[in-house]
C-alpha cells in the first residue's frame, strides 16, 4: 500500500508539473559509496543530462571525501569536473575544487532534515571563486522506500554574472535498496534559472543507480 502511495505520488507531481513544462529532460545519476568507518566515507558520482533522447549537452563527475563531526555536523572536500556543450556544439570543461559543510538532525516521528552549502573554486579560465550551493534535504522513509525532497540555490561569487542568485532547483525521489549494495532511484526535478530579471524554467526526469560497498 506505501509502495503505491509513492508511485501515485510521482505521478501526480510529474503531470502537476507538466502543466507548467516549456520542456522535459531526462538526468542520469550514477554512483560508488564506501564507508571508511562510521564517520568518513568516500564517493565518485557522474550524471549525465540530456534535452532530448539523444541531445546530451552536460557530463558531470564529482570525487568526494566526508566526514561525520559530533552533534550532527560534517565537513566534506570534492573535485568537481563538468564538461558542457556549447551553442556551437563546443564542449567545454570545467575543473573546480569545492570545500563543504553539513548538518544533519533527526525529527521525531517525522523524518530527517540535512542542511548543506558547497563552495565551488573554479580552477581553470580564469581561477577564481565561483558560486556557493545551499541546499535543504528532508528524507522519510516509507517502509522499504526512501522519499527525498530537497531545493537547492545557486549564488554568484564571481560578481561578473547579471544576478547574485541566478539558479534553483527542486528535486523529489523516491529509491529503494533491492539488494544491500544496489540502490535504485527515480525523482522529478525543476530547474529554473534567471535571465535578464525573469525566471525560465523545465522540468526533468532523473534516475538514480548507486552502488555501495
Amino acid at each position: 500500500m506505501k509502495i503505491k502511495m509513492s508511485i501515485v505520488f510521482i505521478l501526480l507531481l510529474y503531470c502537476t508539473a507538466s502543466v507548467f513544462a516549456e520542456d522535459w529532460q531526462y538526468w542520469s545519476t550514477w554512483s560508488a559509496i564506501h564507508d571508511i568507518s562510521s564517520k568518513a566515507q568516500v564517493s565518485a558520482l557522474t550524471e549525465a543530462y540530456f534535452r532530448g533522447i539523444s541531445d546530451d549537452y552536460v557530463y558531470d563527475e564529482y570525487i568526494t571525501y566526508s566526514h561525520k563531526l559530533e552533534h550532527g555536523f560534517g565537513l566534506f572536500g570534492q573535485l568537481y569536473f563538468e564538461s558542457v556543450k556549447s551553442s556551437s556544439n563546443a564542449w567545454l570543461g570545467t575543473r573546480s575544487a569545492v570545500a563543504g559543510l553539513f548538518y544533519e538532525k533527526e525529527l521525531y516521528h517525522i523524518g530527517r532534515i540535512k542542511l548543506e552549502d558547497r563552495i565551488f573554486y573554479r580552477l581553470n579560465s580564469p581561477a577564481e571563486f565561483d558560486y556557493h550551493r545551499p541546499r535543504l534535504y528532508f528524507f522519510r522513509d516509507i517502509g522499504q522506500i526512501k522519499l527525498t525532497l530537497s531545493d537547492e540555490m545557486r549564488i554568484d561569487l564571481t560578481g561578473e554574472r547579471t544576478d547574485k542568485f541566478y539558479r534553483n532547483r527542486i528535486y523529489a525521489m523516491v529509491s529503494k535498496k533491492v539488494s544491500p549494495s544496489l540502490l535504485l532511484g527515480i525523482g522529478y526535478l525543476r530547474q529554473s534559472d534567471k535571465n535578464g530579471g525573469s525566471w525560465e524554467s523545465f522540468n526533468g526526469v532523473q534516475s538514480l543507480v548507486s552502488v555501495i560497498f
